[in-house]
């Protein structure tokens, strides 16, 4: 195969600190990168300034209104497309508060290629160190093993670095293949916020072996505020992942294989925000707009976002 020629997306609002930091990482990247392309939703001058002062080729595209986490993701994909057209051999989808490892896409492309996987997502570490936002993978040994509070030197004695398949993942830092792209197409315009990377995931895994590799690692760091004014902001995106795990799972073919996990978030929605009328009927409501209106939370529930 030729040498890698990839391209980071990136959906962001509003958050110039985190983009710079992302971008500072990426710049520490050997090779393989050929430019970034960055969705501001929020079309905010400072984040125009951070792209323009990155040593990295950087695309930025300011949206007249906020296109949500789905859509901005289909944007970049879709300007990737247009702008760079056969010249790039991978895409690398990546939330803007993660930074990454200067040997992590190497790694990812590497085992990509000894596996002929279409998508692959590295380890995950928060501030604390921890393992944390890891894929769906289908060793059940080593998902009850990422279940628990682990270090990644902890998880490397007790399960060894080599990479592992998975169903569906996150989109905190996914490596998917053109062709992969090309096959699947876009990110959904109509999840607003939160479940995109999932029904993403599910699609390519659908048709691509995908990969958990954690050799390859990248650090997750949302910006830390007030926490009750963050647990307040949390409710509307949690009511909206249920109504798009109900949809995904209920609705899409290649989504079938998450149908499972419908009780127990429920549950854990319940137990999270409590047994109240209030939060029941939110929860009744999620199911209802998913799996029988066949809804997922999209441009009719900005409020979400």
């Amino acid at each position: 195969m030729s040498a890698p020629a990839v391209i980071a997306v990136i959906a962001t609002c509003r958050r110039a600190p985190e983009v710079r930091r992302l971008l500072a990482s990426l710049a520490r990247i050997p090779r393989g990168l050929l430019g970034v392309v960055i969705v501001d939703n929020g079309a905010e001058e400072a984040t125009r300034e951070v792209a323009v002062a990155s040593s990295l080729r950087v695309e930025y595209l300011p949206q007249s209104r906020n296109l949500g986490c789905g859509g901005g993701l289909a944007a970049g994909e879709r300007a990737t497309v247009e702008r760079f057209g056969p010249a790039f051999t991978h895409l690398w989808i990546l939330d803007d508060d993660a930074v990454v490892e200067p040997d992590a896409l190497e790694i990812l492309v590497t085992a990509m290629e000894r596996a002929g996987a279409g998508v692959a997502h590295p380890q995950v570490v928060d501030r604390a160190g921890l393992l944390g936002w890891s894929p769906g993978v289908l060793d059940p040994k080593i998902k009850t093993l990422l279940r628990e509070p682990l270090t990644p030197a902890q998880y490397a004695e007790r399960a060894g670095l080599d990479p592992v398949p998975f169903s569906w993942s996150q989109g905190i830092a996914l490596l998917v293949t053109r062709l992969a792209l090309e096959a699947v197409g876009f990110h959904r315009d109509d999840y607003w916020v939160r479940g995109e990377d999932l029904e993403f995931s599910l699609r390519l895994t659908a048709r691509f072996p995908g990969l958990y590799v954690p050799a390859a690692r990248v650090q997750h760091l949302p910006p830390e505020g007030d926490p009750v004014a963050a647990r307040a902001a949390e409710y509307p995106k949690h009511r909206a992942m249920l109504q798009n795990i109900a949809y995904t799972a209920l609705r899409l073919p290649h989504g079938r294989r998450i149908a499972r996990t419908i009780p127990p978030n429920w549950l854990r929605f319940l137990r999270t925000w409590g047994w109240t009328p209030r939060v029941l009927g939110d929860a009744a409501g999620a199911f209802l707009r998913g799996a029988l209106l066949g809804q997922p939370a999209g441009a009719k529930s900005r409020a979400t976002a």
